[in-house]
C-alpha cells in the first residue's frame, strides 16, 4: 500500500490484492473461528488500516468510518472488529480514553486478564468508540514538532499553531492531537481560549514552563498579526476609493470619495505607527529571551569549569610523584646493567691491548680504492706537478699534422692497421715518463688525467 503524487494532490494507491476478486472475497470474509485467525488476513487489514489512516491525516478512527472507507464494492470488511482486536493485543490501536493513560497501567490491565475480555471489558461497543493508530500518531507528532524546531522561534501563536498543524493533520483530529501533544510535554497552552503556544526544543524531553516574556511575546505576536490584518484592509480601501474618484461621474462625487480617502489614510497611518511600535516592543522582548538563554549557558558552563578545576598543590604532588618514579626507573636500569669484572679481567685486557699496539706497530699502508675514491694522496699530487711542469718544457705539437701517403704509412704499421680510414703519425710518450709513474697511480680513476698530460 503506498500513496503517489499527482502534481499536488496525494492518489491513494491500493494493495494488487484490490483487484483480485477471489482474494478480496476470501480476505472480506469474516474469521471461522475467533481462537484461529491466518496471519496474512491479519496482516493485509492491518497495514491497509495503518495507510489509510495515514493518507487522511488522522490517527483517530471509528468502527464505521473504517468500514466505509475499506468497503470492497460496496461490502465492508466483516473481519474488522477482529483485526482492531488483534491490533489492541500488539499495542498497535488503543482506545481514546486510554491515550493519556500512563503505559505502564494499560499494560498491567492486559496482564491480570486475558485479551479478549479486556477488549470486550474496555470497548463493550466498538461502534460508538473512537480508535487512535499509534504508529500514525507517532508519525504526524514527529513531522508537526521537528517543523516548528526547525525555525528559529518556539513560541507560537494560537492562529500560527493551527496553520502549521493542519498541514499534516486533519481538522477533525485537531483538538484530541493538541490533548496528547499536552499529555506528552512536547506542547504548552496559555490562556481560555488558547492564545500562546510554546513547543519543546529539539534538546529537551520536555516542554520548560511558560514565562511571563513568552507570554508577553506571544500576545506581542498577536497584536501584530491583527495590526498587519488591519493594515491590509485599510490600503484595499484607500485603493477602491482612489479607482472610484477616477471613475467619478462629476466633481461632487470625486470629492465624497477624496474625503472619504483622507479619512482611511489618516486612520493607515496611525496603525502603522501602532504596529512599528508593536514590534519594537517584541523585538526588545525576544532580545531579552535570548539573553536570558545565554545567562543561563554561561552559567551551567562556569559550574562545569569550577567542578573540573585542578588546583596547584595537586599538580605539584603529581610532579613530584613522576619524579620518584623517573629516579626510580634510572636505578633499577643501573643495578640491572652494572658488570663486576675484578682484578683478573683488568690484567687480561691490559695483556690484550700490549698485543694490539704490537701488531699495529708499522704504518697501515693505504689500500686504494679503484671505483669510488677519486682523490690523491700528497705524494701522488707532487708527482704529477713534476710531470706537468717536464711536459709544459717540452715543445707544442704542430697545428696541422702534415698528411703523409698511405704507401709510406703502411710500412711503419703493422698488417692489421691497413683498413685505417684517418691514418695520423702521433709521437709516443716518452719512456721515462712512464717508468716514473708508479704502478698505484696508473691504477688511479685520476688516470685519465695522467693521459691528458701525456698528450
Amino acid at each position: 500500500v503506498s500513496t503517489q503524487s499527482t502534481g499536488t494532490e496525494m492518489v491513494f494507491k491500493w494493495p494488487s490484492e484490490w483487484k483480485d476478486s477471489d482474494a478480496m472475497s476470501y480476505f472480506i470474509s469474516d474469521f471461522a473461528s475467533s481462537s484461529v485467525r491466518p496471519s496474512r488476513k491479519l496482516n493485509f487489514w492491518s497495514g491497509l488500516i495503518c495507510a489509510v489512516c495515514q493518507y487522511r491525516k488522522t490517527p483517530f478512527v471509528t468502527v464505521p468510518e473504517l468500514k466505509r472507507c475499506l468497503a470492497w464494492r460496496g461490502v465492508p470488511p466483516l473481519c474488522l472488529e477482529g483485526v482492531l482486536e488483534d491490533m489492541h493485543s500488539k499495542r498497535t490501536v488503543i482506545c481514546e480514553e486510554k491515550l493519556t493513560e500512563s503505559w505502564s497501567k494499560w499494560g498491567l490491565g492486559l496482564l491480570v486478564s486475558p485479551v479478549t475480555s479486556v477488549w470486550r471489558k474496555i470497548i463493550p461497543d466498538t461502534s460508538e468508540r473512537k480508535f487512535v493508530i499509534l504508529s500514525v500518531l507517532e508519525g504526524c507528532r514527529s513531522r508537526i514538532i521537528e517543523g516548528v524546531q526547525q525555525g528559529e522561534d518556539l513560541i507560537l501563536t494560537y492562529q500560527e499553531w493551527v496553520d502549521h498543524a493542519l498541514i499534516h493533520l486533519h481538522p477533525n483530529s485537531f483538538d484530541n492531537f493538541n490533548k496528547y501533544l499536552s499529555f506528552t510535554r512536547d506542547i504548552e497552552m496559555y490562556g481560555d481560549p488558547v492564545s500562546v503556544v510554546k513547543v519543546r526544543r529539539a534538546d529537551e524531553k520536555a516542554v520548560s514552563q511558560m514565562t511571563q516574556v513568552d507570554v508577553a511575546i506571544g500576545k506581542a505576536k498577536a497584536t501584530r498579526d491583527s495590526l498587519c490584518c488591519q493594515i491590509k484592509q485599510l490600503n484595499n480601501k484607500v485603493n477602491e476609493l482612489l479607482a472610484a474618484v477616477k471613475k467619478a461621474s462629476n466633481k461632487n462625487e470625486a470629492l465624497s470619495h477624496l474625503r472619504r480617502k483622507r479619512l482611511y489614510e489618516r486612520s493607515l497611518s496611525k496603525w502603522e505607527g501602532a504596529l512599528n511600535n508593536t514590534e519594537s516592543l517584541l523585538l526588545q522582548l525576544q532580545e531579552t529571551q535570548h539573553n536570558k538563554t545565554v545567562l543561563s549557558t554561561l552559567k551551567v558552563g562556569a559550574e562545569a569549569l569550577k567542578q573540573n578545576q585542578v588546583s596547584l598543590t595537586e599538580v605539584d604532588d603529581i610532579m613530584d610523584q613522576l619524579e620518584e618514579y623517573k629516579s626510580y626507573e634510572e636505578d633499577l636500569h643501573g643495578a640491572l646493567t652494572s658488570q663486576d669484572t675484578g682484578a683478573d679481567g683488568d690484567v687480561t685486557l691490559t695483556e690484550e691491548l700490549a698485543e694490539l699496539l704490537a701488531d699495529n706497530s708499522e704504518p697501515p699502508t693505504k689500500k686504494l680504492s679503484l671505483d669510488n675514491d677519486n682523490t690523491l694522496s700528497s705524494e701522488e699530487l707532487a708527482e704529477l706537478q713534476i710531470i706537468e711542469q717536464e711536459f709544459s718544457k717540452a715543445p707544442a705539437p704542430p697545428q696541422e699534422v702534415p698528411r703523409t701517403p698511405r704507401q709510406e704509412i703502411s710500412k711503419t704499421l703493422p698488417e692489421e692497421f691497413d683498413e685505417i680510414e684517418h691514418p695520423v703519425e702521433r709521437e709516443a710518450p716518452p719512456k721515462e715518463v712512464l717508468a716514473r709513474l708508479s704502478p698505484e697511480l696508473r691504477r688511479k680513476p685520476g688516470r685519465k688525467l695522467v693521459g691528458t698530460l701525456m698528450e
